[in-house]
């Protein structure tokens, strides 16, 4: 699969949950209005943050492969989004929250209807399948687990609402309006999650306008294939930059300085074609090739001989 190709189905799967998030957000929030369920509120809430992340994403995605090559320091549009989505749900965790307090500590007169209950578990299952299909996409893309982004945050709090429904909806069954508060706490409790994740939105963002490189343990591993790339001499610097669920890569190559010019490009491909090959992730490499120098850092004691010999 070509590196287009990849990105193009990264961005397809990011857009299906985009549009499935936003769906369910929408539905969620329409029958909790009309139940007058707090915890469908505010899982409609949740819904949205987890939709505004995979959307920050995306954006991430189609500028990586609309320009792979800009500077990650610039201002992009998936974190000007991020920042307006993220602040947007700190107000709205922050409203629910609030309004959930009040209706516990006034006590709730009645429970929402057994509609806001199967709305709920509808939803479960269908981020469970928005998850899976994600997953699959991005594994056939190469993006790893740990990059995917993906989690279950979204169905761990419609389980909570879940409950605190369904206990309400069993109160108005068997004549226990004290169960009635449970939907209201519930909403409470997704509430922080809602407050969570709009704060952890926000220092994604200003995490990312900071991070040039990945972890150690991955320039390491870049480090040792390209050293091992035949007409690779030395490698003076790895240098990675994310973008989106991808990486690009900027190397600095030393090679044989008897070679000609025509013969470094063609080391400068090998590294580009094994890198983008071996590692899924790695979006697009750009290759600078330098004459290997003898004399620096390091002095050398080898006659020309001995080191046209090593050279070569």
């Amino acid at each position: 699969m070509t590196t287009v190709r990849r990105s193009l189905a990264a961005e397809r799967g990011s857009l299906v949950s985009v549009c499935g998030l936003l769906g369910l957000s929408i539905v969620k929030g329409s029958v909790g209005w009309l139940t007058g369920s707090k915890a469908l509120l505010a899982d409609a809430c949740h819904s949205a943050a987890d939709c505004a992340g995979t959307f920050a994403a995306y954006l991430g995605l189609r500028r990586a492969r609309l320009a792979p090559n800009a500077a990650s320091s610039s201002r992009h549009p998936e974190s000007v989004a991020a920042i307006v989505l993220s602040a947007i749900l700190l107000v709205a965790g922050l409203e629910m929250g609030i309004s959930s307090i009040r209706t516990v500590a006034n006590g709730a007169e009645e429970a929402p209807g057994v509609g806001a209950v199967v709305v709920i578990a509808a939803g479960i299952g269908t981020r469970e399948a928005l998850i899976r299909y994600k997953r699959r996409c991005d594994s056939r893309c190469g993006i790893r687990g740990d990059r995917a982004g993906d989690n279950r945050s979204d169905i761990f709090a419609s389980l909570t609402a879940l409950v605190g429904t369904s206990g309400a909806v069993v109160g108005s069954w068997y004549d226990m309006p004290f169960l009635y508060v449970l939907d209201p706490a519930a909403g409470l409790v997704i509430s922080v999650f809602v407050v969570r994740m709009g704060y952890r939105l926000t220092a994604d963002v200003v995490r990312a306008s900071n991070r040039t490189s990945i972890d150690d343990a991955d320039v390491k591993t870049l480090l040792e294939a390209v050293q091992r790339i035949d007409g690779v001499v030395a490698v003076d610097e790895v240098k990675p930059q994310e973008r989106g669920h991808y990486i690009v890569l900027d190397i600095s190559i030393r090679v044989n300085p008897r070679i000609s010019v025509f013969e470094g490009q063609d080391v400068a491909n090998r590294v580009r074609r094994m890198l983008t090959k071996r590692f899924l992730h790695v979006m697009d490499v750009n290759v600078k090739v330098q004459p290997y120098d003898p004399g620096y850092p390091y002095k050398s004691n080898h006659q020309e001989e001995q080191l046209s010999s090593m050279l070569q």
